[in-house]
């Protein structure tokens, strides 16, 4: 058979290659007698006999070497080779290229009404967005799965199944939680639902929900701060279970949902999309923090798409305030540093949104471990404000701590054994829940005996000192706390979120120290 280069032949040299294939051999032809033999055939037989010898000679031609497909979605960090993926960075960001946020405005209509539990009238009207928002898939602008920093075995795993009905009732046996306790949160959740405003959020006033049936509101300064006070309503049902999904208070929950996800202000810094929930009421960042993360495990318990980008994109905006020593303070990016109450809060939502497998730059966490390296004293074992301490502070050490748990410190680290024992000898502080809120976490997460007598006194002092009658039964309020330390400022909301949250501490999280947490890290 005739041999064909891979270059392109002029027409007549085609035709005459594939005859030459076609035609037995005859002594020397002569051209023009073949020339003669094209004139008088028909048309039809000199197209056909035409394009059977393209498809011959195609049919020679080979590739070098075949074409590989991967499909990059389902690539795993396994020992065989497959794509090489670029790792997801953010640059350092000038403060003074942060762009205006530009506010939702046009309005869209709610494809189903919500049916809140109750709806109370409020005699003075909110000043907060109403802006209603439909909850539609979003997930086609999700940054590709394959940019995901979870490992294989993290993503197998589902940190939020403590929140199970058969799970809670196990981790409760084992942790030290009771019936008595179960109960105090579920009137807890009842209080909560009955302050919940009708655009979907609620108010550090929460007597301006309620007609002033109970009292000790939260500052009037404070009282704008209405993302800070719905994402610490909403806290206390997801750590019991409840989602926009399913359980009794359901539509309480996704009517805040929407709330917050509407009253958030969406922009872009350097690119990056973000949804900002700062409020200045409630000092820049913890509103956001809070905000945070909420959506964070909302998303983590229901994968719910139309959660996905608005919960990434509050995580963005986190990664983008951080300040350049690595923590986080009211503003953004505040030249004076971060503040270890206000990393706290960023920290744990950045906890949350690994957990469910969004985009947490490894950058990002390591600036806040040498933040926490920068404020850190007795070898990790005590944590100062925005500066080394030579006492101990202790909701400042006993959030360091739980950030240093949650960024990967071992059971065995000498500065979190020093530092649990710390927190043992100040034992429970009725005068500032914000601390026992801390200590109680990083206690459960180490377990032992000092947990259980911990827990046993924290436990047993919440379930009396819940409210039994009146507009307030179900909630707590704490008036000899100190200033800063939660019911102060955001009153008779923040204390039974606060306590409510502790008295779910058994089942919240999956234990941080179970073998099967080993790999659930942050990825460093």
């Amino acid at each position: 058979m005739a041999t064909v280069s891979e270059t392109s032949l002029p027409e007549d040299e085609i035709v005459d290659a594939v005859l030459a294939d076609e035609v037995p051999a005859q002594e020397e032809p002569e051209p023009r007698r073949r020339l003669g033999f094209l004139k008088t055939a028909p048309a039809w037989l000199i197209s056909t006999l035409f394009h059977v010898g393209v498809i011959l000679i195609l049919g020679l031609v080979t590739f070098a070497e075949p074409m590989k497909i991967v499909n990059v979605l389902s690539a795993t960090a396994t020992g065989e080779e497959g794509p090489e993926i670029e790792e997801f960075q953010i640059e350092q960001i000038d403060p003074g290229e942060m762009v205006e946020m530009e506010e939702f405005t046009e309005p869209v209509e709610l494809t189903e009404a919500l049916e809140t539990s109750e709806t109370l009238q409020i005699d003075v009207p909110m000043e907060v967005a109403t802006v209603p928002m439909e909850m539609t898939d979003l997930a086609s602008d999700m940054a590709p799965a394959a940019q995901s920093l979870q490992t294989l075995s993290s993503v197998m795993m589902t940190p939020t199944d403590s929140r199970s009905a058969d799970m809670k009732k196990k981790l409760l046996r084992e942790y030290g939680g009771s019936a008595a306790s179960e109960a105090a949160v579920t009137e807890a959740l009842k209080w909560l639902a009955l302050h919940q405003a009708p655009n979907g959020g609620w108010t550090f006033q929460h007597n301006l929900v309620c007609n002033g049936q109970c009292g000790n509101p939260g500052e009037p300064k404070r009282a704008a701060a209405v993302n800070a006070a719905t994402a610490m309503a909403l806290l206390p049902f997801l750590g019991a279970g409840q989602t926009h999904y399913a359980g009794e208070f359901k539509n309480v929950v996704r009517a805040g949902l929407l709330f917050l996800v509407a009253n958030g202000k969406k922009g872009t810094v350097r690119g990056l999309p973000v949804l900002d929930l700062s409020e200045s009421a409630g000092n820049g960042m913890y509103s956001h923090g809070l905000a945070a993360i909420v959506l964070s495990e909302a998303y983590a318990m229901t994968e719910d798409p139309a959660l996905a980008v608005p919960t990434q994109q509050a995580i963005n905006f986190i990664v983008t305030a951080q300040c350049a020593d690595g923590g986080w303070r009211y503003r953004p990016r505040e030249a004076s540093g971060g503040d270890t109450s206000v990393v706290g809060w960023q920290v744990m939502a950045l906890k949350s949104a690994h957990m469910g497998h969004l985009i947490v730059p490894p950058q990002t966490i390591n600036g806040s471990s040498l933040f926490l390296d920068k404020v850190q004293s007795n070898g990790g074992a005590m944590y100062g404000y925005q500066s080394p301490s030579t006492r101990v502070r202790p909701a400042c050490t006993a959030a360091g701590l739980l950030c240093r748990m949650y960024l990967g410190w071992d059971k065995n680290h000498p500065g979190l054994q020093k530092g649990v024992k710390a927190l043992v000898d100040i034992g429970v502080r009725k005068d500032n829940i914000y601390y026992d809120y801390y200590a109680a976490q990083v206690l459960r997460h180490v377990g032992g005996p000092e947990w259980d007598k911990f827990n046993t006194e924290l436990r047993d002092w919440l379930v009396e000192s819940q409210s039994q009658s009146g507009g307030s039964k179900g909630s707590w309020y704490f008036p000899n706390a100190n200033n800063h330390t939660g019911p102060k400022e955001g009153g008779r909301l923040a204390a039974t979120s606060f306590a409510t949250m502790i008295l779910e501490v058994y089942y919240r999280h999956m234990p941080l120290y179970a073998e099967q947490e080993d790999e659930d890290a942050f990825p460093l």
